[in-house]
């Protein structure tokens, strides 16, 4: 790094080596001008990866974007992309403009040296930038309607001088060009960066991450690099055809609340054909890849005789539900810090109801309906008593549910929540102002709220709104009695308790169990 006149330069480290074997190997920003009507102008920064091209961050403004902004966005994306830094670090390769060359970027390639290594064009080289010079010719000729964002900025502004929707007009164009296929991405830039993020979670890292494209000459790690990309899109392949399975075995169950419903297990019946993938490739997948298949434990005849005879006639034919995962200590700090962050509308009333809801839900195990009429006064009883009284859902009958002592500090550590909830709109229940919220809207909320947390953290687990009570359960199976836990959770006998016996093996205990299976043999 050069230090000239109180500027920050680094050498080019990405040296047009364009072609990577996965994503997050090489981002690339840059900053553009719009002109629009009467002479004005906005300036638009995008930050790419250059493995499919798919923009990870964005923003606009009407003055020159300051290094601050393009900090806080750079921050934002990495906080996105990964939850601690990768086995090898990240390339963010910039211009030299004034942004990046500042004492504030310095600052940040400084504070996040552990994610990222910083990487410069030389100076009045615009060839070592080539594809954020491509990106931003192809944003700004990308068209919706027959219109580039441009036009529609500039038609706009001639329409209504207070026009201020740029924001909104950025992020509709950006999605559009994420979803359009390239020539690194058939399926699209966002669904391809999806895809490839999750085949390569299963799989080595590659001995050659990144290598010159041909324009530049031969490059011996191409061939590297594209047998990694192959392999990849072979992993694609399997686990979009156990999907594709899975979606033929399952539809949904019949019972609403879940709680007797022998019919969760999932029969996959490709478990032998992803094992036979596992062994026949063992230099592209990770020894945890099991993980990709869920525990199963009945027979899919055995399964089918339960259903019948469980199961009116006329509901014979109805299948069942993928098996979803616990939320156990490793996710429900994910699941806490992200709750209500996709909120549009009084995100932040949002944010406190769903971190005290799940705060609850994962100390006590209680069903989502078992929420719904708590208030102040209940949270504020539970603290003092450490327990909780609810009346459940499907007996109808009372039951006090024992807090620990973390559990009690937890809630404790919720007031700045409660001030929200009950002071500053005020609720008079913890989720409805005048009334409880109906059943199935405070499903849907909780169960949308944990899908997009899935989403922006890339977790490849079926989350839904009873995996806090999955954990809760599965937890005392491992350390209780099956009757003690019936007692504890609330159920009126031990059947319901068993049935949760599938859970009490972990993935990562059923793996050594495996492993070890395949050692003997």
């Amino acid at each position: 790094m050069s230090k000239p006149s109180g500027k920050y330069y680094y050498e080019n480290v990405l040296a047009n080596q364009n072609v990577t074997a996965k994503p997050n190997v090489a981002w690339v920003a840059d900053i553009t001008e719009l002109e629009l009507f009467r002479n004005q102008k906005v300036y638009v920064f995008l930050c790419v990866d250059i493995h499919s091209n798919v923009i990870l961050g964005h923003t606009i403004s009407k003055q020159p974007i300051t290094s601050h902004k393009i900090v806080r966005i750079l921050e934002q994306t990495i906080a996105k992309r990964f939850k601690i830094p990768g086995v090898k670090k990240l390339i963010i390769h910039t211009d030299r403009g004034t942004q990046f060359s500042s004492k504030a970027y310095h600052n940040f390639t400084e504070r996040y040296q552990e994610y990222f290594i910083p990487s410069m064009a030389r100076q009045n080289t615009p060839t070592d930038n080539p594809v954020a010079e491509r990106i931003i010719r192809t944003f700004k000729e990308h068209k919706i309607y027959d219109t580039t964002i441009q036009e529609k900025l500039y038609n706009s502004l001639a329409v209504d001088p207070k026009f201020a929707s740029y924001r909104a007009c950025l992020n509709e164009y950006v999605k559009s060009l994420n979803n359009k296929p390239n020539r690194k991405s058939k399926a699209g830039p966002q669904q391809h960066d999806n895809n490839v993020s999750t085949a390569t979670m299963l799989m080595q890292e590659p001995s050659h991450p990144k290598a010159m494209s041909s324009h530049f000459g031969e490059d011996l790690r191409s061939e590297h690099v594209a047998n990694y990309k192959a392999e990849s899109e072979k992993v694609i392949g399997v686990l979009a055809e156990l999907a594709a399975k899975k979606a033929e075995l399952v539809e949904s169950t019949p019972f609403d609340d879940f709680e007797n419903n022998l019919a969760l297990q999932l029969i996959d019946i490709r478990l032998n054909e992803i094992y036979s993938i596992i062994q026949n490739n063992p230099e592209t997948t990770r020894e945890y890849v099991a993980q990709a298949i869920e525990p199963i434990e009945d027979s899919l005849i055995a399964l089918h005789q339960k259903i019948d005879t469980l199961l009116p006639k006329n509901k014979v034919d109805r299948e069942i539900l993928p098996l979803r995962d616990p939320i156990d200590m490793n996710l429900f700090p994910l699941f806490f810090t992200n709750a209500g962050s996709q909120a549009t509308r009084q995100k932040d009333l949002k944010q406190a109801q769903l971190r005290v809801a799940y705060t609850l839900l994962y100390h006590t195990g209680l069903r989502i309906n078992e929420i719904r009429e708590i208030n102040e006064k209940a949270i504020n009883n539970a603290i003092a008593a450490s327990q909780i009284s609810v009346i459940h859902h499907k007996t109808k009958q009372a039951h006090i549910h024992i807090l620990s002592k973390t559990a009690v500090i937890k809630l404790k550590q919720l007031k700045p929540e409660c001030t929200v909830i009950f002071n500053k709109y005020p609720c008079q229940y913890l989720f409805g102002k005048d009334k409880p919220i109906h059943e199935k809207a405070l499903i849907r909320l909780i169960n949308q709220d944990l899908q997009n947390t899935c989403e922006v953290n890339q977790i490849p687990y079926n989350i839904k709104s009873h995996s806090f009570r999955i954990n809760m359960i599965a937890n005392l199976l491992k350390r209780t009695t099956v009757q003690h836990a019936a007692h504890i959770i609330g159920h009126s006998d031990i059947k319901s308790t068993m049935s949760y016996q599938r859970y009490a093996l972990s993935k990562q205990e059923i793996q050594r169990l495996l492993e070890e299976i395949e050692k003997g043999q």
